[in-house]
């Protein structure tokens, strides 16, 4: 019997997985503890899954100077290494000695797991991350999983990738899995993850941020939630990866004092105030300030996207949002009514002259039939066109988070290509089947 080889294919679902899991934690701290450089080494150590010589660390550094949350890193660097009593120990000691400390409610989390692993008893794991993506998760990040809040960030984020959950965890059961290559994917994405930056480049400048500084995060600055409001993230993604979307979007953001900011659309007279603690406690976790600035703005202009179709509730969303961020009338058209020269033309001189387009999905009833590639009724970035190749790159605004997809019957990927962050290429024919509306505007 031939032994089954390792599927380095799973790495990608994994990455979109731990993306999706990382966006749930908005006020989550990804900067490491910086009380002692041993410390930080044990960490490291945590992190290349090195379990042994970093539990003897942690052991070294509590001895010296022990505390609540470098004893709570100890027990999970000893539960990783094996280390199953000493891993209770000092549960319990972090429990009892610090029991009014965020590390004891941790802690207290952790001892049942401690006790079903030393009895052999294993919990349903049906709503459970892949131990692989667990265990190659960052020490304080594994201990937010623990909490409310990662439980409901865990359930939601296996909801969305069922599928490649489901695929990981087999392979893992079936030995095929490049646990390697899985687990570097884990590590670099919650390494490349970024919290929102506290405080804009420029605090005292009439304008916080200018086009240089959007144009450092592009599109890439944008990670859509989960408010359903593709149809906006996507136009501000077009204008973030532009010249002069990049200007016009510093220019709508203007310091009203210390403490908070306001937001001009164009064409539009009213200030929408955004103070940083709303932002804090808003649930908006776009990878770049500017962007949870302006997206909050959005939120009050359109709350509950009342308002998204136009005043006469006559105008699709694609044309509402993209009209909206630039100020400029949207032309939109309807891919399954035109010839692949005429959309090839159509989104070839918005990219060639520098100017915003996006795309919208048809619905799940129109897509039942058709392979799954996109997500329905969801708004893509075109962000370029292969004319030679009859290929479409476009941008999904969940970025990082991205729900992954494969063309099974496309292995050369003259059809269909999934990038990573959220990009991926189709060709105009497929295109015209997938997606309903297309929307540019000249700015």
């Amino acid at each position: 019997m031939r032994a089954k080889r390792p599927n380095p294919s799973i790495a990608p679902p994994a990455a979109a997985l731990v993306a999706l899991l990382l966006a749930t934690f908005p006020s989550f701290s990804y900067a490491q503890p910086a009380a002692r450089s041993e410390i930080q080494t044990a960490i490291d150590l945590y992190n290349q899954h090195k379990y042994v010589q970093s539990a003897e660390i942690f052991e070294r550094v509590i001895r010296i100077s022990p505390g609540a949350r470098v004893c709570y890193y100890a027990a999970l660097a000893n539960r990783a290494s094996g280390r199953e009593l000493r891993a209770r120990q000092l549960f319990q000691y972090v429990t009892d000695t610090y029991p009014k400390s965020p590390e004891a409610a941790l802690a207290k989390n952790g001892l049942p797991a401690v006790a079903r692993s030393a009895t052999g008893s294993q919990p349903d794991n049906s709503q459970q991350l892949p131990e692989i993506i667990r265990s190659s998760l960052p020490p304080e990040m594994q201990a937010l999983l623990n909490t409310e809040q990662g439980k409901r960030a865990v359930e939601q984020a296996l909801k969305e990738h069922a599928q490649e959950a489901e695929a990981i965890k087999l392979a893992e059961k079936e030995n095929r899995l490049d646990r390697e290559a899985v687990a570097n994917a884990v590590r670099n994405t919650a390494a490349n993850a970024s919290p929102i930056r506290k405080q804009a480049p420029h605090p005292e400048a009439n304008h916080p941020f200018r086009a240089e500084d959007i144009a450092r995060d592009g599109a890439e600055g944008i990670d859509q939630s989960r408010f359903p409001n593709c149809w906006f993230e996507a136009s501000m993604s077009a204008l973030a990866q532009l010249p002069r979307g990049q200007r016009l979007l510093a220019s709508m953001i203007q310091r009203r004092d210390k403490d908070a900011y306001t937001v001009r659309f164009p064409n539009d007279g009213v200030e929408y105030v955004i103070p940083s603690s709303e932002l804090d406690r808003s649930g908006i976790h776009d990878r770049s300030l500017w962007a949870s600035i302006i997206e909050a703005a959005e939120l009050k202009k359109f709350p509950d996207n009342h308002g998204a179709e136009g005043s006469d509730g006559d105008q699709s969303r694609l044309e509402v949002g993209l009209g909206c961020i630039t100020g400029c009338k949207a032309e939109v058209i309807h891919p399954a009514n035109c010839g692949e020269a005429e959309l090839s033309s159509f989104i070839g001189a918005a990219i060639k002259s520098g100017n915003p387009v996006v795309a919208a999905t048809w619905g799940e009833y129109q897509l039942n039939s058709l392979p799954p590639l996109v997500i329905p009724s969801h708004a893509y970035t075109i962000i370029g066109l292969d004319q030679a190749k009859n290929m479409i790159l476009l941008r999904n605004p969940h970025g990082r988070g991205a729900k992954v997809f494969q063309s099974l019957d496309d292995p050369n990927h003259l059809e269909f290509e999934q990038l990573e962050n959220g990009k991926f290429k189709m060709s105009i024919e497929k295109f015209q089947k997938y997606f309903h509306s297309i929307a540019r505007s000249f700015i």
